[in-house]
């Protein structure tokens, strides 16, 4: 049987940083369930890509945020979170932009 390392890539970011995954995550979350009407004229119509992208930070940000730590490596990379920080933040300037 072989033993796996932890990953390392999430454990770098802790203490505020997962403050900052969930608080990210659920204003996403929170906009898409509050007023999805609302939420997607203010972005100016939600296309697919959009979604993919919203539903990826929303959940990476959840992920890192309760301390979740992948062990795959595709999925450590996949569940990185600056990865997440960038999408939410690409999200954010597009609605600030439309």
């Amino acid at each position: 049987m072989s033993e796996r390392q932890p990953a390392p890539l999430g454990q770098h970011f802790s203490g505020l940083w997962r403050l900052l995954s969930l608080a990210s995550a659920l204003c996403w979350g929170g906009q898409v369930m509050w007023a999805p009407d609302a939420f997607a004229q203010r972005m100016g119509g939600v296309t697919f890509p959009m979604g993919v992208g919203l539903l990826y930070a929303t959940c990476v940000g959840v992920i890192h945020a309760v301390g979740f730590t992948a062990q795959g490596k595709w999925s450590r990379w996949l569940t990185w979170p600056p990865f997440g920080w960038g999408v939410s933040l690409l999200l954010l300037a597009l609605m600030w932009l439309r």
